[in-house]
Protein backbone atom coordinates (compact mmCIF):
# COMPACT_ATOMS: atom_id res chain seq x y z
CA UNK A 1 0.00 0.00 0.00
CA UNK A 2 1.57 3.32 -0.66
CA UNK A 3 0.54 5.58 1.74
CA UNK A 4 1.08 9.95 1.31
CA UNK A 5 1.61 12.21 4.44
CA UNK A 6 0.68 15.77 4.27
CA UNK A 7 1.44 17.78 6.90
CA UNK A 8 0.06 20.87 7.16
CA UNK A 9 -2.96 19.56 5.64
CA UNK A 10 -5.64 22.57 7.88
CA UNK A 11 -3.49 24.78 5.64
CA UNK A 12 -3.81 26.55 2.26
CA UNK A 13 -1.20 24.59 0.35
CA UNK A 14 -1.74 21.49 2.60
CA UNK A 15 -5.40 21.23 1.82
CA UNK A 16 -4.69 21.70 -2.07
CA UNK A 17 -2.09 19.03 -1.85
CA UNK A 18 -4.49 16.76 -0.13
CA UNK A 19 -7.26 17.23 -2.40
CA UNK A 20 -5.06 16.73 -5.88
CA UNK A 21 -3.50 13.79 -4.31
CA UNK A 22 -6.99 12.20 -3.66
CA UNK A 23 -8.15 13.34 -7.20
CA UNK A 24 -4.89 11.81 -8.89
CA UNK A 25 -5.57 8.10 -7.50
CA UNK A 26 -1.90 7.91 -7.26
CA UNK A 27 -1.87 6.78 -3.53
CA UNK A 28 -3.95 3.98 -1.69
CA UNK A 29 -4.14 6.18 1.85
CA UNK A 30 -3.51 9.86 2.33
CA UNK A 31 -3.16 10.85 5.92
CA UNK A 32 -3.40 14.45 6.44
CA UNK A 33 -2.27 15.98 9.18
CA UNK A 34 -3.01 19.20 11.13
CA UNK A 35 -3.61 20.85 13.92
CA UNK A 36 -7.47 20.02 14.30
CA UNK A 37 -9.37 17.38 11.10
CA UNK A 38 -11.05 19.67 8.50
CA UNK A 39 -12.38 16.00 7.43
CA UNK A 40 -13.94 13.22 8.60
CA UNK A 41 -12.05 9.96 8.61
CA UNK A 42 -14.07 6.75 6.88
CA UNK A 43 -11.96 3.21 6.88
CA UNK A 44 -13.78 3.24 2.88
CA UNK A 45 -12.08 6.92 1.99
CA UNK A 46 -8.62 7.19 0.25
CA UNK A 47 -8.27 10.31 3.36
CA UNK A 48 -7.54 9.22 6.83
CA UNK A 49 -7.78 13.07 8.80
CA UNK A 50 -5.66 12.76 12.02
CA UNK A 51 -4.61 15.94 14.53
CA UNK A 52 -1.20 16.21 14.64
CA UNK A 53 1.20 18.95 15.72
CA UNK A 54 4.53 19.23 14.48
CA UNK A 55 6.17 20.27 17.92
CA UNK A 56 5.08 17.10 18.96
CA UNK A 57 7.88 14.84 18.40
CA UNK A 58 6.85 11.53 20.22
CA UNK A 59 3.08 12.21 18.45
CA UNK A 60 4.81 11.90 14.77
CA UNK A 61 7.05 8.87 15.84
CA UNK A 62 3.09 7.35 17.25
CA UNK A 63 2.02 8.29 13.98
CA UNK A 64 4.53 6.83 11.62
CA UNK A 65 4.34 3.17 14.00
CA UNK A 66 0.19 3.28 12.91
CA UNK A 67 0.85 4.70 9.26
CA UNK A 68 4.07 4.16 7.54
CA UNK A 69 4.51 6.82 4.81
CA UNK A 70 5.69 5.81 1.63
CA UNK A 71 5.87 9.98 0.40
CA UNK A 72 6.26 12.51 3.51
CA UNK A 73 4.61 16.45 1.99
CA UNK A 74 5.89 18.73 4.78
CA UNK A 75 3.46 21.85 4.39
CA UNK A 76 3.43 22.63 8.02
CA UNK A 77 5.29 25.40 9.54
CA UNK A 78 4.94 28.52 11.93
CA UNK A 79 4.04 31.19 9.17
CA UNK A 80 3.31 33.60 11.67
CA UNK A 81 6.26 36.23 10.66
CA UNK A 82 5.97 38.35 13.86
CA UNK A 83 4.83 35.65 16.53
CA UNK A 84 8.38 33.67 15.30
CA UNK A 85 10.29 37.03 16.25
CA UNK A 86 8.14 36.86 19.99
CA UNK A 87 7.94 33.16 20.24
CA UNK A 88 11.48 31.78 19.04
CA UNK A 89 11.25 28.43 21.01
CA UNK A 90 8.05 27.70 19.73
CA UNK A 91 9.11 28.40 16.45
CA UNK A 92 12.32 26.63 16.40
CA UNK A 93 10.67 23.93 17.57
CA UNK A 94 7.95 23.71 14.82
CA UNK A 95 9.98 25.05 12.13
CA UNK A 96 13.36 23.70 12.76
CA UNK A 97 13.16 20.01 14.87
CA UNK A 98 9.72 19.56 13.40
CA UNK A 99 11.54 18.62 10.19
CA UNK A 100 14.54 16.96 11.71
CA UNK A 101 12.11 14.56 13.30
CA UNK A 102 10.00 13.85 10.05
CA UNK A 103 13.12 13.18 7.77
CA UNK A 104 14.29 10.58 10.56
CA UNK A 105 11.07 8.72 9.84
CA UNK A 106 11.35 8.82 6.54
CA UNK A 107 14.77 7.80 6.68
CA UNK A 108 13.30 5.12 8.84
CA UNK A 109 10.75 4.43 6.43
CA UNK A 110 12.11 4.69 2.97
CA UNK A 111 9.95 7.35 2.05
CA UNK A 112 11.00 10.50 0.14
CA UNK A 113 10.86 13.53 2.14
CA UNK A 114 9.52 16.63 0.43
CA UNK A 115 9.76 20.10 2.32
CA UNK A 116 8.66 23.68 2.12
CA UNK A 117 10.71 26.27 2.52
CA UNK A 118 10.33 29.89 1.88
CA UNK A 119 12.26 33.20 0.00
CA UNK A 120 12.51 34.42 3.86
CA UNK A 121 15.92 32.25 4.09
CA UNK A 122 17.21 35.34 1.97
CA UNK A 123 18.09 38.72 3.15
CA UNK A 124 16.07 40.73 0.31
CA UNK A 125 18.33 44.08 1.25
CA UNK A 126 20.25 46.11 -0.54
CA UNK A 127 23.10 44.59 -0.37
CA UNK A 128 22.23 41.36 -1.95
CA UNK A 129 18.53 41.85 -3.34
CA UNK A 130 16.60 39.15 -4.80
CA UNK A 131 14.78 37.38 -6.98
CA UNK A 132 17.08 34.41 -6.14
CA UNK A 133 18.39 31.19 -7.83
CA UNK A 134 18.39 28.24 -5.89
CA UNK A 135 22.53 28.36 -5.36
CA UNK A 136 22.30 31.95 -3.81
CA UNK A 137 23.91 32.98 -0.70
CA UNK A 138 21.14 32.37 2.29
CA UNK A 139 21.04 35.46 4.99
CA UNK A 140 18.05 35.63 6.94
CA UNK A 141 17.03 38.47 8.93
CA UNK A 142 14.25 37.54 11.12
CA UNK A 143 13.35 34.41 13.37
CA UNK A 144 11.02 33.20 11.03
CA UNK A 145 13.49 32.84 8.03
CA UNK A 146 16.47 31.41 10.17
CA UNK A 147 14.17 28.38 11.99
CA UNK A 148 13.26 27.95 8.29
CA UNK A 149 16.74 27.67 7.53
CA UNK A 150 17.37 25.58 10.22
CA UNK A 151 14.46 22.92 9.26
CA UNK A 152 16.55 22.96 5.90
CA UNK A 153 19.65 22.38 7.27
CA UNK A 154 18.20 19.53 9.59
CA UNK A 155 17.07 17.60 6.68
CA UNK A 156 20.10 17.63 4.67
CA UNK A 157 22.15 16.63 7.98
CA UNK A 158 19.98 13.96 8.47
CA UNK A 159 18.84 12.37 5.20
CA UNK A 160 22.44 13.53 3.48
CA UNK A 161 22.75 12.07 -0.32
CA UNK A 162 21.94 8.48 0.76
CA UNK A 163 18.52 9.52 0.97
CA UNK A 164 15.93 11.29 -1.70
CA UNK A 165 15.01 14.88 -0.25
CA UNK A 166 13.70 17.77 -1.87
CA UNK A 167 13.26 21.78 -0.05
CA UNK A 168 11.07 23.66 -2.28
CA UNK A 169 11.63 26.93 -1.45
CA UNK A 170 8.55 29.32 -1.96
CA UNK A 171 7.57 32.88 -1.98
CA UNK A 172 4.10 34.56 -0.73
CA UNK A 173 1.37 31.33 -1.22
CA UNK A 174 -2.06 32.39 -1.81
CA UNK A 175 -5.20 30.19 -2.47
CA UNK A 176 -8.46 29.42 -0.97
CA UNK A 177 -10.32 26.46 1.10
CA UNK A 178 -12.08 25.55 3.92
CA UNK A 179 -11.73 27.82 7.05
CA UNK A 180 -9.05 29.72 5.67
CA UNK A 181 -7.36 32.83 6.76
CA UNK A 182 -7.38 35.70 4.81
CA UNK A 183 -4.49 35.91 1.99
CA UNK A 184 -3.81 39.58 0.59
CA UNK A 185 -6.17 39.20 -2.75
CA UNK A 186 -9.09 38.47 0.01
CA UNK A 187 -8.20 40.64 2.68
CA UNK A 188 -7.52 43.57 0.09
CA UNK A 189 -10.80 43.10 -1.38
CA UNK A 190 -13.43 42.23 1.56
CA UNK A 191 -11.42 45.78 3.53
CA UNK A 192 -12.21 47.54 0.32
CA UNK A 193 -15.62 46.33 -0.32
CA UNK A 194 -16.62 47.09 3.57
CA UNK A 195 -15.42 50.99 2.89
CA UNK A 196 -12.20 50.64 4.79
CA UNK A 197 -8.92 52.19 3.86
CA UNK A 198 -5.76 50.14 3.98
CA UNK A 199 -2.06 50.26 4.46
CA UNK A 200 0.28 49.04 2.02
CA UNK A 201 3.58 49.20 1.97
CA UNK A 202 5.68 50.33 -1.34
CA UNK A 203 8.89 48.66 -0.70
CA UNK A 204 8.25 45.46 -0.68
CA UNK A 205 8.26 43.03 -3.81
CA UNK A 206 7.85 39.37 -4.02
CA UNK A 207 7.10 36.63 -6.85
CA UNK A 208 3.39 35.48 -5.41
CA UNK A 209 2.44 31.89 -5.62
CA UNK A 210 -0.80 30.42 -5.58
CA UNK A 211 -1.32 27.38 -3.67
CA UNK A 212 -3.14 25.07 -6.55
CA UNK A 213 0.17 25.43 -8.67
CA UNK A 214 2.86 24.49 -5.83
CA UNK A 215 0.72 21.57 -4.69
CA UNK A 216 0.85 20.13 -8.53
CA UNK A 217 4.87 20.58 -8.44
CA UNK A 218 4.93 18.69 -5.19
CA UNK A 219 2.96 16.00 -6.25
CA UNK A 220 4.73 15.80 -9.73
CA UNK A 221 8.01 16.15 -7.78
CA UNK A 222 7.25 13.35 -6.02
CA UNK A 223 6.17 10.94 -8.93
CA UNK A 224 9.01 12.59 -10.71
CA UNK A 225 11.95 12.18 -8.17
CA UNK A 226 13.15 15.50 -8.38
CA UNK A 227 15.63 16.22 -5.47
CA UNK A 228 17.85 18.89 -3.75
CA UNK A 229 17.23 22.55 -3.46
CA UNK A 230 14.17 23.69 -5.95
CA UNK A 231 12.79 26.95 -6.26
CA UNK A 232 8.53 26.87 -7.09
CA UNK A 233 6.94 30.44 -7.16
CA UNK A 234 5.02 32.22 -9.37
CA UNK A 235 6.20 34.25 -12.19
CA UNK A 236 5.71 37.69 -11.55
CA UNK A 237 8.00 39.81 -9.51
CA UNK A 238 5.70 42.49 -8.40
CA UNK A 239 5.48 45.52 -5.57
CA UNK A 240 2.51 44.94 -3.02
CA UNK A 241 1.41 48.31 -4.02
CA UNK A 242 1.30 46.76 -7.77
CA UNK A 243 -0.68 43.93 -6.36
CA UNK A 244 -2.96 45.83 -4.60
CA UNK A 245 -3.91 48.39 -7.24
CA UNK A 246 -4.52 44.96 -9.93
CA UNK A 247 -6.73 43.76 -7.04
CA UNK A 248 -8.99 46.97 -6.45
CA UNK A 249 -9.77 46.84 -10.50
CA UNK A 250 -10.05 43.32 -10.94
CA UNK A 251 -12.77 43.49 -8.49
CA UNK A 252 -14.21 46.73 -9.42
CA UNK A 253 -13.28 48.62 -5.73
CA UNK A 254 -12.05 52.31 -4.86
CA UNK A 255 -8.46 52.47 -5.75
CA UNK A 256 -8.27 55.55 -3.30
CA UNK A 257 -8.97 53.39 -0.43
CA UNK A 258 -4.59 53.05 0.35
CA UNK A 259 -2.71 54.62 2.13
CA UNK A 260 0.99 54.28 1.12
CA UNK A 261 3.32 53.57 4.04
CA UNK A 262 7.15 52.27 3.95
CA UNK A 263 7.95 48.76 6.01
CA UNK A 264 9.39 50.16 8.73
CA UNK A 265 6.83 53.15 9.59
CA UNK A 266 4.52 49.92 10.32
CA UNK A 267 6.76 49.34 13.18
CA UNK A 268 6.18 45.35 12.89
CA UNK A 269 8.31 43.11 14.93
CA UNK A 270 9.96 41.33 12.70
CA UNK A 271 12.17 42.45 9.41
CA UNK A 272 10.45 41.68 6.39
CA UNK A 273 12.90 40.67 3.35
CA UNK A 274 12.17 43.67 0.91
CA UNK A 275 13.44 42.70 -2.55
CA UNK A 276 12.49 39.16 -2.13
CA UNK A 277 11.32 36.81 -4.72
CA UNK A 278 12.62 33.79 -6.27
CA UNK A 279 14.34 32.60 -9.99
CA UNK A 280 12.55 29.09 -10.52
CA UNK A 281 15.58 28.09 -13.11
CA UNK A 282 15.27 24.28 -12.30
CA UNK A 283 11.39 24.46 -12.38
CA UNK A 284 11.42 25.81 -15.80
CA UNK A 285 13.78 23.46 -17.45
CA UNK A 286 11.49 21.18 -15.75
CA UNK A 287 8.66 21.78 -17.45
CA UNK A 288 10.07 20.46 -20.47
CA UNK A 289 9.82 17.09 -18.92
CA UNK A 290 6.32 17.47 -16.95
CA UNK A 291 6.29 19.77 -14.61
CA UNK A 292 3.48 22.45 -14.53
CA UNK A 293 3.51 25.92 -15.20
CA UNK A 294 2.86 28.51 -12.53
CA UNK A 295 -0.19 31.30 -12.82
CA UNK A 296 1.30 34.85 -11.87
CA UNK A 297 -0.25 37.01 -9.60
CA UNK A 298 -2.19 39.40 -12.05
CA UNK A 299 -3.54 36.24 -14.10
CA UNK A 300 -4.31 34.34 -11.19
CA UNK A 301 -6.76 36.94 -9.97
CA UNK A 302 -8.90 35.41 -13.04
CA UNK A 303 -8.35 32.47 -13.07
CA UNK A 304 -8.96 30.87 -9.01
CA UNK A 305 -12.70 31.58 -7.28
CA UNK A 306 -11.72 33.53 -4.61
CA UNK A 307 -15.14 32.41 -2.44
CA UNK A 308 -15.66 35.59 -2.31
CA UNK A 309 -19.73 36.98 -2.37
CA UNK A 310 -19.29 39.77 -4.44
Amino acid sequence: MTTLWVTGANGVLGWAVTRQAEASGVYDRIVALGHSSVGQSDPRAAITWQPLDLADHDAIAATAQAHPPSVIINCAAMTNVDKCETERELAWRINAEGPRTLAQVAREAGAPLLHVSTDYVFPGDEAAPGPYREDDPVRPVSEYGRSKLGGEQAIIEELGSAHPWLIARTAIVIGTGPNQRPNFVTWVARELRAGKRLKIVTDQYNTPTLADDLARLLLWSARAGATGVYHAAGPTYLGRHEWALAIADHFGLPRDHFDWVTSAELNQPARRPLRSGLRCERLAADQARGAPTFLGAIECLSETDWGLDF
